[in-house]
């Protein structure tokens, strides 16, 4: 009975955002895929809002997706509980912005996420896209799925049903077998390394560490159908790169678009013959072979980097974790280690996988051979991480002495600490932070690494205690009275 009263709540907002849509006609950018949606979607709002200044362009600031998600994005609702007076109110706002509303955006970035079979068709019921984007497909909700297959098959009907333009991810086997069919515009854009295939792509990435804001920044040569753009930004890792070029691919589109959009005065493009030569570069913020730099604001628990306790580095990216994710946060990792702070040893502090299964136990014991070449200290919480990670771990001659199971976060952060604590001073320098790129290859500051899905795992709890800087908790994921409340019983 209660799964029937929320599907029909579900069509009600669903209903109330088609229409809300349909009577203000913005853009809508869609995007979709089992891993990296998120970053995706708030790198392309951030480029967007900085290459359109007088545009309204609007993404929900919360981690919202899905059959309710979508809804409260495209409606402009940025609260929910799950309480009866949530959804009263819920109802009745959405109510008035589909009979009321004015129209608050121009342009609206979406994530098409899903977590179970049949919720494509049921979220585009919303909205098709006019552009979108696939990223990737890992084993993420397999257990609702059956395998990474039964995934694609769902994912692949936002980018079937994009009217426009379609991004495609030139390193995904689904998204590349997706390509024929697709029967609009269509891109590729890479996330792992050059490849000249690609129509998006990314060279000569280096790390740069220092600055007048004392960070780690990346700095690499995008090149977008032969237009190159030299960019500086604050975010790392490949992935990024390549969203950084669909943002910028996604806002010279736009630009190029003679669109009726409320605010379009000063960058709307004009012609009165409809030149196919039409110059419009008076449109475009970012000129070619320019340094760029771009600085961004991604939601919490991605690969974010922080000043910790020991003189030590913390990666935080404990929002979600996928195999892929996995990978390509350790591959990260490695990359900088190895350019700024090759005297420095990782210690990977890994939580269980979820969602995976059938496929639990086979993820977690093929993921034990990467982190063996990758860890220096490995610390594991979790069932699944316990039964079967260390448990492989141990068949590929890894150093018992150098990895740690714990039962809870409190032993977890109690062996950190004692190894934190224990480590000779090797540092000349009292704080990472504040050395020059020259320097850094001098030191070698201890490099936390914290990565694992979240119910039960929770480990941003253990982030927040090794940070530096107290204030620094409030950019952690998962922090409020709500999430206190819910995690009391795996921190006591």
């Amino acid at each position: 009975m209660k799964q029937k009263v929320l599907l029909i709540y579900y069509r009600i907002l669903i209903f109330f955002a088609h229409r809300h849509l349909s009577r203000h006609k913005p853009k809508v950018i869609g995007i979709n895929g089992s891993v990296g949606k998120t970053s995706c979607r708030m790198i392309i709002y951030q480029t967007l809002e900085q290459y359109f200044p007088n545009l309204k362009i609007y993404t929900s600031p919360k981690n919202f997706n899905g059959e309710l998600g979508l809804s409260l994005s495209v409606l402009k609702i940025e609260e929910r509980t799950p309480s009866l007076r949530c959804m009263f109110k819920t109802f009745w706002i959405s109510f008035f912005r589909w009979c009321f509303g004015k129209k608050e955006y121009d342009i609206v970035v979406l994530e098409y996420g899903i977590d179970r079979p049949g919720e494509m068709d049921f979220i585009l019921k919303v909205a098709h896209p006019d552009i979108g984007v696939f990223t990737a497909i890992d084993a993420v909700h397999s257990e609702q799925f059956g395998s990474p297959a039964e995934i694609a098959k769902e994912e692949v009907k936002m980018a079937l049903h994009t009217k426009e333009l379609v991004f495609l991810n030139h390193d995904d086997n689904y998204a590349m077998e997706l390509l024929p069919r697709i029967e609009v515009d269509k891109l590729t854009y890479q996330t792992k390394g050059y490849d000249e295939d690609a129509d998006i792509s990314f060279s000569e990435s280096e790390f740069i560490l220092g600055g007048a804001s004392h960070e780690i920044k990346s700095a690499f040569t995008l090149d977008i159908k032969g237009k190159k753009y030299q960019i500086i930004t604050n975010l790392i890792g490949k992935a990024n790169y390549g969203y950084i070029g669909v943002a910028f691919a996604v806002a010279e589109t736009l630009a190029y678009q003679s669109l009726t959009l409320s605010s379009w005065t000063k960058w709307r493009i004009q012609s009165k013959e409809k030149d196919k030569n039409l110059d419009s570069s008076h449109a475009l913020r970012f000129a070619q072979n320019d340094k760029i730099e771009l600085n961004y604001q991604l939601q919490p628990g991605r690969l974010s980097i922080f000043a910790g306790k020991y003189d030590s580095i913390i990666f935080d990216s404990t929002y979600n974790a996928s195999p892929l994710s996995m990978r390509k946060t350790i591959d990260t990792v490695l990359t900088i280690r190895n350019a700024l702070f090759p005297a420095s040893e990782i210690r990977l502090i890994l939580g269980d996988m979820r969602e995976l299964g059938d496929l639990t136990e086979k993820e977690h014991r093929l993921l034990a051979g990467y982190v063996s070449q990758s860890a220096d200290k490995l610390f594991l919480l979790g069932d699944s991480m316990k039964k079967y990670l260390a448990d492989e771990i141990e068949k590929c001659w890894f150093d018992s002495s150098k990895f740690f199971v714990a039962n809870n976060l409190k032993s977890l952060n109690s062996e950190i600490e004692q190894l934190l604590k224990n480590l000779p001073a090797k540092n000349p320098l009292s704080r990472w932070s504040g050395t020059s790129p020259s320097q850094g290859r001098k030191i070698a500051p201890p490099l936390l690494v914290f990565k694992g899905s979240q119910n039960t795992i929770f480990l941003e709890e253990s982030v927040k205690h090794f940070l530096a800087n107290e204030k620094d908790a409030k950019l952690l994921t998962r922090q409020g009275e709500f999430w206190e409340e819910k995690k009391r019983e795996f921190i006591a």
